[in-house]
């Protein structure tokens, strides 16, 4: 349909002279405008097209020439849509001032800063009279608003969308983010509140977080992953990657990526921009550096191999020291007790350490005797996995430590294989071997040589 609008003037219009008398006879338009009277009407950057060619009569008409008053040419409704006509489609969302047809409230009738005869240097301050500050006090502002530029997002007149976008959701952010809209067309996985509204994370105007988020990043994802939220704040373990700084998107991309569960790189080398130094936890803790997780020359425990640091660790917090996903052992001697080693039972077959007669379950045997068995299940001083086994890499195989930490001391194993065996010597006794094929019998005591 054709809506038209009207302008918003005084029915009688006086002129203003300044320093001379007001005319008593007829005034033709081209004399409107002089050093006199009226010098400020084509004082604009861009000047009505009317005024510019001293059409002045155009809009209006002289009432009175002894008093010099005029009306406007026309009824108030008709004076600006005279010349401008504006095309509104059925149905569509109007703007408050085009419903009062209060074409002046925005537009100046002889010239503004633009070719719009905008009464405001910039969209920003003209859409600021009568609306909110947006941005008030806010740290981070969206582009177009720092700019000004209102009308890239929103219509000034009308629109079939609501707050008279020119678009909508999605579709109105990637009419300038290009680049996003291309990337997320050829990732595997794509972040599920992006296909849908931006501004379901992001505020349109402006934010006091970077990129212009809803709020902090921790925050903001937690208003939709729930068990995540309650897995990091209820944990007696806090991963501070998670807690602090960037939070969430230290580790995962908030858009769309190639990998699983929207990962920025894999497991391993995410965790590797921390932990390939040493960590000072907030409690004073130093967390000792795992660099040997990407030496390639190592052997490396099954999850590392696979590039799980998740296989034991839970990355978010956890209830268990160094966010261990269930009981390990903490110290190199311990009663034996099957529940703390809940941990390594996760993969590993629990008969390995409660089973005597090993019966071909492990290779570390003596003939059939589980040495698993012998050296882990004691009332006292049983030796815990990490007595023999380091938990991430090795130089040997099975990644047995070349040393344990023994206080102040790297404790040595010196452990030698063989083919159906091995033996060890370490600081903790005099050398010992076992052998699958042929067991050592430790119940005979060798006789001591004759002088």
């Amino acid at each position: 349909m054709k809506h038209f609008v009207a302008v918003s003037l005084v029915v009688v219009l006086t002129s203003i002279c300044l320093g001379v008398d007001k005319p008593t006879t007829e005034i033709k338009p081209d004399g409107c405008v002089t050093a006199e009277c009226h010098a400020n009407v084509k004082n604009h950057n861009v000047v009505h097209g009317p005024v510019n060619v001293n059409a002045c009569d155009a809009c209006h008409t002289l009432v009175d020439v002894q008093t010099h008053t005029y009306k406007p040419a026309r009824e108030p409704a008709d004076t600006c849509t005279f010349c401008h006509v504006i095309d509104i489609p059925e149905g569509s969302k109007l703007h408050e001032p085009l419903v009062a047809r209060d074409c002046t409230g925005c537009h100046d009738p002889h010239g503004g800063f633009d070719r719009n005869s905008l009464k405001q240097p910039t969209m920003n301050e003209l859409c600021s009279s009568c609306h909110q500050d947006v941005t008030a006090n806010m740290q981070y502002i969206h582009g177009p608003v720092a700019a000004g530029a209102c009308g890239m997002c929103h219509e000034a007149h009308a629109s079939a969308n609501p707050k008279l976008l020119v678009e909508t959701g999605r579709d109105l952010c990637i009419t300038c983010h290009t680049e996003m809209d291309e990337q997320l067309l050829t990732v595997a996985f794509v972040h599920e509140p992006v296909l849908d509204d931006c501004l379901s994370c992001h505020d349109a105007h402006g934010s006091n977080f970077p990129m212009i988020v809803n709020d902090a990043p921790g925050t903001l994802c937690a208003s939709c992953h729930e068990e995540v939220k309650q897995a990091v704040t209820e944990a007696k373990h806090q991963h501070s990657a998670v807690m602090q700084d960037k939070g969430c998107v230290n580790c995962h991309t908030p858009h769309g990526g190639d990998l699983a569960t929207l990962m920025k790189d894999t497991p391993v080398d995410i965790c590797m921009t921390c932990h390939n130094n040493p960590v000072t936890a907030s409690d004073g803790r130093t967390v000792a550096a795992v660099s040997e997780i990407t030496d390639p020359a190592l052997v490396k425990h099954g999850p590392v191999s696979e590039g799980s640091c998740g296989g034991c660790h839970n990355v978010h917090g956890s209830d268990y020291v160094k966010l261990l996903t269930d009981e390990y052992p903490a110290t190199f001697y311990q009663a034996f007790d099957i529940d703390s080693y809940k941990l390594c039972f996760q993969c590993h077959e629990q008969q390995l350490v409660l089973t005597p007669n090993a019966q071909g379950l492990t290779g570390f045997r003596n003939g059939d005797t589980n040495m698993h068995y012998l050296h882990v299940n004691k009332d006292t001083r049983g030796r815990s996995c990490r007595a023999c086994h380091s938990v991430h890499a090795s130089t040997l195989a099975l990644h047995l430590r070349e040393t344990v930490p023994y206080g102040k001391w790297e404790l040595p194993i010196n452990y030698q294989q063989t083919d159906t065996g091995g033996s060890c010597t370490p600081g903790c006794h005099q050398r010992k071997a076992y052998d699958r094929d042929a067991p050592v019998d430790y119940n005979v005591i060798p006789k001591k040589a004759t002088p």
